[in-house]
């Protein structure tokens, strides 16, 4: 059996950079996206002889497009898809403007659905798995992040959908949403947060590998937690 083909968005930091260079380690060729990853000279110099670096908009249509006729032209199908950029600029409610909202839930709702979409177009050939990255902001309560609890709301329910609707296709569908975790996104969500006292990247990264396995198929379509105890 070949080797498998994992795109991974926000590949460049935290969660997506721990789990590509974790994905790659195992033997797998990795996708590693984002903006401007293909300058990014720390993920350059990680990179295995098979995998690639491809610079990616998620929120953008044309981007994302892109990207499927690149995947499809190198390798010819895709195996499984790590959806974990992610962006935030928390604001109350009464001073998040239009623009903070719309570019909120485009890069984290908006860019999972586009991936989801153009990416599954050429799984769907022969089956595959997607993890798309919430949060537990999206389950609970999150005073001061609304724009951000309601993007990662809409991920885990939008996952939930999916992976009824790609069943009839050997898709499976996994929602991930991890608690604290010290990535650069967190430091903007909790600045003054000492980072060595919350769960770290490779945490998560586990769990994302763990669902590419087999024995993870009974925990699909559902939100699993990822959290630390200290």
């Amino acid at each position: 059996m070949g080797k498998k083909v994992i795109v991974i968005t926000g590949a460049s930091s935290g969660i997506g950079y721990q789990t590509a260079l974790k994905l790659q380690q195992e033997g797998n060729i990795v996708v590693w996206t984002s903006r401007t990853i293909e300058c990014n000279q720390a993920v350059l110099s990680v990179l295995s002889e098979q995998s690639v670096c491809k610079n990616v908009d998620v929120s953008s249509e044309e981007s994302v497009k892109d990207l499927l006729c690149f995947i499809n032209e190198k390798f010819g199908h895709i195996d499984a898809l790590i959806n974990c950029a992610g962006y935030v600029d928390p604001e109350p409610i009464f001073s998040t403007t239009l623009e903070n909202w719309e570019k909120t839930i485009s890069i984290n709702l908006t860019g999972t659905f586009l991936c989801v979409k153009y990416m599954g177009l050429l799984m769907k050939k022969t089956g595959g798995k997607i993890v798309n990255i919430a949060s537990t902001a999206g389950l609970t309560p999150r005073p001061g992040w609304s724009a951000y609890a309601a993007a990662k709301s809409g991920v885990i329910n939008f996952s939930s959908a999916i992976a009824e609707e790609l069943a009839e296709y050997n898709i499976k569908v996994f929602v991930i949403a991890p608690g604290r975790t010290a990535t650069p996104l967190r430091k903007i969500l909790a600045p003054d947060e000492n980072p060595r006292s919350i769960m770290q990247p490779d945490v998560v990264a586990d769990m994302i590998s763990f669902c590419l396995k087999p024995e993870a198929d009974c925990i699909e379509g559902q939100p699993i937690l990822v959290r630390e105890r200290f």
